[in-house]
């Protein structure tokens, strides 16, 4: 099976995971020292503007340093899988649960988080 690298884009959001000790401090750089558009709470994270993303800021009890997600889009998220697992690409669903959703969670070999989506 065959992809080319234009099937997948840069997806909507950028998450980063705070630590706990961390996130009042680090929501308010991002809302009053550079001052981004602040999009509100939204699902137990402050939200963004971030260029053309949402960046989401989830605040996490059990980490000790920041961490990075992104998103992807594909338009065949079945064939895509398939494709990054001939890659050698392992799943990383336990990272986070999205119970009725089409995408999944997978990793780049140095260990960022990318979520997989449908195209929108």
């Amino acid at each position: 099976m065959e992809m080319t690298r234009e099937e997948f884009t840069g997806g909507n959001n950028i998450a980063l995971k705070i630590p706990k000790y961390k996130y009042n401090e680090t929501v308010h750089f991002y809302k009053e020292v550079i001052k981004l558009p602040y999009l509100g709470f939204v699902s137990e994270s402050h939200a963004f503007q971030f260029g053309g993303v949402t960046l989401w800021l989830d605040c996490m009890d059990n980490y000790s340093q920041q961490d990075v997600w992104l998103e992807i889009e594909t338009d065949n998220v079945k064939t895509a899988a398939e494709y990054l697992k001939e890659n050698n690409i392992d799943r990383r669903d336990e990272v986070e649960v999205h119970e009725n959703s089409k995408g999944y969670w997978i990793s780049d070999p140095s260990g960022t988080i990318l979520r997989v989506n449908p195209r929108k």
